[in-house]
């Protein structure tokens, strides 16, 4: 099986924000219409399990979750990638959407760690209100977030929509040419990945 190469040119980060392109069956035509798919390529959990990040030996994970998936992606946390889940925050979205059994007006951000981490130097609110972007672009204020909690680990955004100042961004939506090549850009310049 191949799965998706997370090439950063060996370099290892304290801090990962990872947005997974998770592949869920659609259960209407209404639903299938705005399903990920149509906005990005997406990957089916077996491929999702193979993915090796380029965590450093002591570092953080924040991984955003489907609600209808909680339960695997805590599994991904735990199991497939190696962390201890800790705790989550939550994204209050100004109407609701669509959703399985409820209409979702939320999304979580898992937190989990592994090995030695410096002491938090912020502690943030878990909820988060913000209105909604692009099509599962997040909020800029996680990242803020996540940067006054441990200012002084390297960090990188996984499957990235956007650049951030003081992060690596990895991703094929950072590119506008449709189907561009995954790449990871560093400062102001991108190194081109296969």
């Amino acid at each position: 099986m191949t799965g998706t190469v997370i090439d950063t040119g060996g370099k290892l980060y304290g801090v990962l924000l990872i947005d997974l392109p998770w592949y869920y069956e659609t259960w209407s035509d209404r639903v299938r219409g705005r399903s990920a798919e149509n906005h990005y390529r997406t990957l089916p959990l077996e491929q999702i399990k193979a993915l090796r990040i380029p965590a450093a030996k002591d570092a953080a994970l924040y991984l955003w979750a489907i609600n209808s998936m909680l339960d695997i992606a805590i599994d991904v946390l735990r199991h497939d990638l190696g962390f201890t889940y800790k705790s989550k925050m939550t994204w209050v979205k100004p109407s609701v959407g669509l959703g399985k059994c409820f209409r979702n007006r939320d999304e979580i951000l898992l937190y989990g760690t592994r090995g030695r981490l410096p002491r938090l130097a912020y502690r943030p609110d878990s909820v988060i209100e913000a209105p909604r972007g692009r099509h599962s672009e997040k909020p800029a204020a996680f990242a803020e977030a996540i940067e006054k909690m441990y200012p002084t680990l390297s960090r990188i955004e996984l499957f990235a929509r956007v650049r951030r100042e003081g992060w690596d961004s990895w991703g094929d939506q950072l590119d506008p040419a449709v189907g561009a090549p995954r790449h990871i850009e560093r400062g102001g310049h991108h190194a081109r990945q296969a």
